[in-house]
């Protein structure tokens, strides 16, 4: 896209990644527009593709706000993520070369390496983002892997919105270390299955901290 669209695309994106904005709240674009300087049709533009990627709802005459979706809708899309990230395993399995497999370990290393480099819930968002476009490299399949990047942002934007990064960290390092065993063995059902069971475990954490709320509501 061009260049100021791409530019606010992004700026708003990672506004969203950093929760600075919360489900159901309203995005003003002439605050954004003055905060950035750029005009309304850029970050309109923007806007409508946020809300294609399942961020944000605009609402004509009305305005538009951030997505505020119940626990049982975010469970369906992690269901959805899950058998997507499934199918690229089972392909790396098939496909992935040695060099491919020592570079998915090192990254794993660095999540198990506790300390400054984990200090911020952006670091290590950036290292999992990492790990996983490794793994999707590994697949050979750009079309799948591609369509599954923009599912990765949405489902951090879950994580952002509910239990936090930090929830997960003690389960993570464990948790791909199966997913490159599985690979690692050649056999794409049980890779599809590590793979599965890793997106589904941040589901439950992210899914039952939205029932708790709800429950408390």
């Amino acid at each position: 896209m061009p260049h100021k669209k791409a530019v606010i695309f992004q700026e708003i994106l990672q506004r969203l990644l950093a929760g600075r904005y919360r489900f159901g709240e309203r995005i003003s674009v002439k605050d954004i527009g003055e905060e950035t300087g750029i005009s309304r049709q850029p970050i309109m533009t923007a806007l409508n593709s946020l809300q294609e990627r399942g961020f944000v709802r605009i609402t004509a005459q009305v305005g538009c706000e951030v997505i505020a979706p119940s626990a049982d809708e975010v469970e369906d899309f992690y269901r959805m993520f899950a058998a997507v990230e499934g199918v690229i395993a089972g392909l790396a399995a098939t496909r992935a070369n040695a060099d491919e497999l020592a570079a998915l370990r090192e990254i794993n290393s660095q999540l198990d390496a506790p300390g400054p480099e984990l200090a911020s819930p952006e670091e290590y968002r950036r290292i999992n983002v990492q790990f996983h476009r490794q793994l999707h490299q590994m697949a050979h399949s750009p079309l799948i892997c591609n369509r599954q990047l923009a599912n990765f942002e949405l489902s951090d934007f879950f994580i952002v919105q509910s239990c936090g990064f930090a929830a997960h960290l003690k389960r993570v390092v464990d948790e791909h270390d199966g997913v490159i065993e599985a690979i690692a063995s050649g056999d794409p059902r049980r890779a599809d299955a590590a793979a599965q069971a890793h997106i589904l475990s941040v589901s439950a954490s992210v899914v039952g901290y939205l029932r708790g709320l709800a429950g408390k509501s």
